[in-house]
């Protein structure tokens, strides 16, 4: 059911909806009735309405944590985000019937801070390998063709908003460094807004639907995300799905070992970044096997019917 928001704090860099009061007040009828609520994230302000909905009705709860703590380079962003995680994320994820995380990184980091009711467990997002899949050589030259790409300098993908969590700012002085490659963006301004940028190397795209999605993933030849916040980005997962590969940072890795040997990282310093980029670039262009090798990896790892069976096994045991 659609719920009205207002999404004014995310040109601070926060994406953090407010909902219509309405909508506060209107959870608590579908908590009424519900079995099990199965929440995303302990910090929204809706999803706070929810449990507060389901501790009244005697409702389990099922709460998917994805993130951690964010390096804000603001200093009031941090100090709120900390005192939101030692007051409200703590009373809510203490007292959920069962946590999931999306990645080893992000339980391990609350697990040192808080007392889970129940065993925390981790479940990957998971992708539909019936939409990002790899495409055919000519529909990729089509792709390719029609952004204007040289098919001769490597076409390296940004996806995602444009804010600091994501390691936008980043990105510009990045762009600037790599004359020899071409670079497609693919979102919408937040703290920062790439359209402003002086890049003749580069393309901006707005959002898109993943069926669209999927072929500018297979188009590119490297997804590049400097993020260090998240746990496991999916637009990581849907990318390798189509068979690219990506540049994440070693913290993002650490969310997922297993990826470390389908994908390249950075340690986000500048001169580090940089290097690993055109290393990583040159290796993508070069690999003849290495597309084939991280789309099979991606689709045995994180097909979405997978992850779906182990969900609804934790939801049945929270019914009995």
């Amino acid at each position: 059911m659609p719920v009205p928001v207002w999404n004014g704090i995310e040109r601070f860099g926060v994406p953090y909806p407010l909902p219509a009061p309405a909508a506060a007040f209107a959870v608590h009828r579908h908590v009424a009735w519900a079995d099990v609520v199965h929440m995303h994230d302990c910090l929204y302000a809706l999803n706070v309405a929810a449990f507060i909905a389901s501790r009244r009705y005697h409702c389990p709860v099922l709460l998917t944590q994805h993130v951690a703590k964010i390096p804000y380079s603001n200093p009031i962003l941090r100090g709120v985000q900390s005192a939101s995680y030692a007051s409200l994320g703590r009373a809510v994820l203490s007292r959920a019937e069962q946590v999931v995380f999306v990645s080893e990184k992000v339980m391990r980091w609350f697990e040192t801070r808080i007392h889970f009711r129940s065993p925390t467990i981790v479940i990957e997002n998971g992708i539909d390998a019936d939409v990002f899949q790899p495409i055919s050589e000519g529909d990729r030259d089509a792709i390719r063709a029609r952004l204007g790409a040289n098919g001769s300098r490597p076409l390296l993908l940004f996806v995602g908003r444009f804010v600091e969590k994501k390691g936008v700012r980043l990105l510009r002085p990045l762009i600037e460094a790599t004359p020899m490659c071409d670079w497609l963006l693919i979102g919408r301004a937040g703290d920062e807004d790439p359209s402003r940028w002086q890049s003749s190397n580069m393309k901006l795209l707005a959002p898109m639907k993943p069926a669209e999605l999927r072929g500018y993933y297979a188009a590119a030849d490297l997804l590049v995300l400097p993020s260090s916040g998240e746990g496991f980005p999916l637009v990581v997962q849907e990318s390798m799905a189509c068979g690219t590969p990506a540049l994440i940072s070693e913290k993002t890795v650490a969310g997922l070992p297993a990826v470390r040997g389908f994908a390249f990282t950075t340690r986000l310093t500048s001169n580090d970044l940089e290097s690993s980029v055109k290393d990583a670039a040159e290796v993508a262009v070069s690999d003849p096997g290495l597309r084939a090798r991280v789309a099979s990896f991606a689709r045995e790892r994180w097909r979405a019917d997978t992850m779906v069976s182990r969900y609804e096994q934790q939801l049945e045991g929270l019914l009995r």
